[in-house]
């Protein structure tokens, strides 16, 4: 619950909330997304009438839903300058949760973070 409403601050454009959704455990990812999966950069564009960052990500990994190839995640260009984030270059692993409401989110992702991913999925 505690993560659900830090997740919903952050995506009103709460700074203070980014940094808690940087460092939640695997548990509250599991706990909020109904896909979360790992994957590489293969193409980052700007919308800019919509405010929109877009991210390509070919699927290489998939922690939790169903399996794909590719997915392509929109965020506001104003959460990601607000949480202090750098748009990733192509070929970046990045972390990526959507959600029911078709809410998502992305995050560099490290090997060891993505090690504890695999091991919170084992034990589901």
């Amino acid at each position: 619950m505690r993560f659900l409403i830090a997740l919903l601050l952050m995506l009103a454009g709460s700074a203070q909330a980014c940094l808690f959704v940087r460092d939640v455990k695997p548990a509250g990812w599991f706990e909020w997304s109904s896909g979360l999966f790992a994957g590489d950069v293969i193409k980052v564009e700007h919308d800019a009438p919509k405010a929109l960052d877009i991210l390509t990500v070919k699927i290489v990994e998939t922690f939790k839903g169903p399996p794909g190839d590719v997915a392509t995640v929109m965020i506001p260009v104003h959460l990601r300058k607000s949480c202090g984030m750098e748009l990733p270059a192509e070929g970046a692993r990045v972390l990526v949760a959507l959600n029911a409401a078709n809410d998502s989110m992305w995050l560099p992702l490290s090997e060891n973070y993505a090690e504890q991913l695999r091991a919170h999925a084992a034990r589901q």
